[in-house]
């Protein structure tokens, strides 16, 4: 058995599975040497190391920004049988999943609107069911951003100098950003999401992946850090793991919490970005256009921007 397969029996057993714990190079040098004895250098572990941890296959992970290793756990959220999914290496009722992401979707919109980022939920609009696998013509939700009067401290207003300046040079009155969201991403799925991200945002000024679990994989966040650079499409995640979720009040009452109320969610998270979008130069308004008649959620999208701007104020509940 060459030195590869020894190393993916025996990590396993000497990894943590948390990465918080991870273990320095040397100390897992240590550690296998009291398995496979000194018929290796040091040089040759750390190589080998280093090599499967960019395997999706193996059982060691580097951690990002690091020098530690811990223990990949295989994520699938593929359909189980009997309707259920496997998520986080156990089988997890659909139910549960709907809830986690509906309460990542409410988390991500007031954090949006702190960043004065203005949401509306695509996913699940008008009378659809919010579909956790997201759809690859429309993101989760999009978020707008206005040019905002800051010389008064009343009610949120536009700034109707720059809306009328930005009308006057044929540019967007708004900064239109489509988000697609997932509760987490594995080596072995994150090319199919981002280019499902890709293709549902593409018709927006931007695109923004954003994933809730930590990145903490070195090889997964290369592999999305290039992704991202090479199609201009902005990552991030929120830093929750998915399971602390299930800890949290209802996506509606989330949504309805006051500004200190929602700071002790905010200290739960561990947010991360690994890349900044570019902004396209116009909205693809044909897609628009075509994309109003086959979904409920854009025609509101549509009216709900209207309306803002009729207003001369945001709005986002």
């Amino acid at each position: 058995m060459n030195l590869r397969e020894q190393l993916r029996n025996i990590l396993p057993t000497i990894l943590p599975q948390d990465p918080e714990e991870a273990i320095k190079g040397t100390e897992l040098i240590r550690l296998v040497r009291l398995r496979l004895g000194d018929d290796y250098s040091d040089a040759t572990l750390r190589y080998h190391f280093s090599i499967l941890s960019y395997d999706s296959t193996s059982p060691i992970a580097k951690v990002d920004q690091g020098q530690g290793y811990y223990q990949r756990l295989k994520k699938s959220s593929a359909s189980g049988g009997g309707g259920r999914l496997l998520f986080g290496g156990s089988e997890v009722d659909e139910d549960v999943m709907q809830m986690r992401f509906q309460r990542l979707l409410a988390i991500y919109q007031r954090m949006s609107v702190l960043r004065s980022q203005y949401p509306f939920q695509l996913n699940g609009g008008g009378d659809s069911l919010i579909d956790i696998k997201g759809q690859w013509d429309i993101p989760d939700l999009v978020t707008a951003e206005w040019d905002l009067d800051t010389s008064t401290d009343e009610t949120t207003r536009f700034d109707a100098a720059m809306l009328d300046l930005r009308r006057h040079l044929g540019g967007p009155e708004t900064n239109l950003t489509g988000v697609q969201l997932k509760l987490g991403l594995t080596l072995d799925n994150y090319a199919a999401e981002f280019f499902q991200a890709l293709s549902a945002t593409r018709w927006t000024l931007q695109s923004e992946l954003v994933i809730g679990e930590p990145l903490n994989d070195e090889a997964l966040v290369d592999a999305l850090r290039n992704l991202g650079h090479q199609f201009d499409v902005g990552i991030s995640c929120i830093g929750i793991h998915v399971t602390q979720l299930d800890d949290f009040p209802s996506s509606r009452e989330i949504l309805a919490m006051s500004m200190e109320q929602f700071e002790k969610v905010q200290e739960k998270l561990r947010p991360q970005r690994i890349t900044i979008a570019a902004p396209r130069q116009r909205i693809d308004w044909q897609a628009l256009s075509s994309l109003r008649k086959k979904h409920e959620s854009v025609e509101g999208m549509v009216r709900w921007l209207s309306e803002c701007l009729g207003r001369g104020q945001p709005d986002w509940k």
